[in-house]
């Protein structure tokens, strides 16, 4: 009798225990939450890793990264253009160098290029255009290289040769006109060395007119002197604003101030 009554409260006991520290539904209940919280994480294992490894350019750095690309890729055709293009014609040239009394300089420059352009299958894309599309990207570099392009050059360049009278001289002035205008882009943007160009460049024509345009000029002189204060060339310009104002008239010099104002607020 004892002993049964010993396994009866043990059985009671046990049942107790159980029912306090492993209730059923309790556990059910935070194994289906675990299962959901997996099931979260497994649908997106990577996410995290996504947004932290996935990093975006700018547009201006890859606006800037393809112009540059442009912009040597021009350079390299423009350097290749005249370079003899066989061992035949590089050792004619050599021998005409030579029978000239050619200066060593020229001729150790003819043949490095030589060996750098021997496999160059691109030297006979239009470089100009891409001088001109490196400009449209901002390039200051391609700006100032379309102004050091002597007529000469653009006419064989562009295949002018292929043309009559008239047409090379609308050609080219096509050319000016577009030059000024990316100059202009290129210059509002910060471009040192387009600003110049363009006062250069208007104290001997203005593309729209065919005439000079010292207004033009004094306004980008103001624009340069506001804009860049720390140019290594910064008195010069000032020498030029002084030069071109002791030229023109009040007015001119009123239109060319409210002009600098609007291209710096631009």
């Amino acid at each position: 009798m004892r002993s049964t009554l010993i396994g009866i409260l043990t059985g009671l006991c046990l049942f107790i225990c159980a029912q306090l520290f492993y209730p059923k539904e309790q556990n059910d209940t935070e194994n289906i939450k675990g299962a959901d919280s997996i099931v979260t994480h497994v649908q997106h294992p990577d996410l995290k890793n996504k947004m932290v490894s996935t990093t975006h350019q700018q547009p201006e750095q890859v606006q800037a990264k393809s112009a540059e690309t442009q912009f040597k890729q021009a350079m390299k055709i423009r350097q290749c253009r005249n370079v003899p293009r066989n061992d035949q014609a590089f050792n004619q040239w050599l021998e005409e160098a030579l029978s000239r009394d050619e200066v060593h300089e020229i001729i150790e420059t003819m043949k490095t290029r030589y060996q750098r352009c021997l496999n160059n299958t691109s030297r006979d894309e239009n470089y100009v255009q891409k001088l001109i599309n490196a400009a449209k990207m901002g390039s200051d570099k391609a700006a100032d290289t379309l102004w050091r392009l002597a007529p000469a050059e653009v006419h064989q360049a562009l295949n002018f040769s292929t043309l009559t009278r008239d047409e090379q001289v609308a050609r080219m002035k096509a050319f000016t006109a577009q030059k000024y205008q990316v100059t202009e882009q290129v210059a509002l943007l910060g471009g040192e060395k387009a600003t110049l160009q363009l006062i250069r460049g208007y104290q001997y024509l203005d593309p729209d007119t065919g005439g000079q345009n010292y207004i033009q000029a004094l306004a980008y002189s103001h624009y340069f002197l506001q804009t860049r204060q720390d140019s290594e060339v910064y008195s010069r310009v000032e020498w030029t604003r002084n030069y071109l104002e002791q030229r023109m008239t009040l007015d001119e010099i009123t239109q060319a101030q409210q002009l600098a104002g609007e291209l710096h607020n631009h």
